[in-house]
């Protein structure tokens, strides 16, 4: 039975369940979408996700949506490596990451890109600012961390990884598109003012199969 993958360009939440799918040497049929073209408003997707939303999968009769729902889904139907963890206080620690990228960090970095992306600066400056100033903290957090141990939750690859690590870099790309000490502040340079958090990206971006989950017009752009 074919995996149906539908992805559009520039999700951080598709990047996830391709990071997911590429850890796990999972084969799948690629169903990328157009923004632009409203693919995404479609009768034949809105079947497969009423909610008019990227990413979605489709397997036989079965759908999925939500990002990490899609990756609980493939540590089951892919039990290796393990991303969930192989013990209660693993799975403990690694949810609990997930969870703090879902309620801290996703919207800290969600209300710095968007506007910068969208063109909403001028209107938006001082919540950009601000929200400037909540990512940084949240960063330092996580910089923190990654000083004591390769990964997120302990020394391997987790599924917490996988959540936050596009965030980070949608961050760093907004960032460097207004390169001010105002508006993008330590995060216009992570390589410089979070060391650890670099390594920790570069260890991700060696994972075999990384280049096919890049966002394909970012290389183009």
């Amino acid at each position: 039975m074919t995996l149906e993958v539908y992805w559009g360009s520039g999700s951080p939440y598709v990047w996830r369940v391709l990071l997911g799918l590429e850890v796990k040497q999972i084969p799948y049929e690629s169903k990328r979408l157009s923004f632009s073209e409203q693919d995404l408003k479609s009768a034949e997707f809105l079947a497969i996700n009423p909610r008019g939303k990227v990413p979605a999968i489709k397997e036989g009769a079965f759908t999925l949506h939500e990002s990490v729902a899609i990756l609980r889904y493939l540590e089951d139907r892919e039990p290796q490596p393990p991303l969930f963890g192989e013990t209660a206080a693993e799975r403990g620690s690694i949810w609990c990451a997930i969870m703090e990228c879902v309620s801290y960090v996703e919207p800290a970095t969600g209300n710095f890109t968007a506007p910068i992306f969208f063109g909403q600066m001028e209107e938006k400056r001082d919540k950009v600012i601000k929200a400037r100033q909540a990512t940084e903290k949240e960063f330092a957090t996580i910089n923190s961390v990654l000083t004591e141990r390769a990964y997120l939750v302990s020394d391997n690859l987790t599924a917490a990884d996988i959540v936050l690590y596009p965030f980070i870099k949608f961050t760093a790309r907004a960032a460097g598109k207004e390169n001010t000490d105002v508006v993008s502040g330590t995060l216009r340079d992570i390589d410089e003012h979070y060391e650890a958090l670099s390594g920790w990206c570069r260890r991700i971006e060696a994972l075999p199969g990384y280049d096919n989950t890049y966002p394909p017009h970012w290389k183009e752009s």
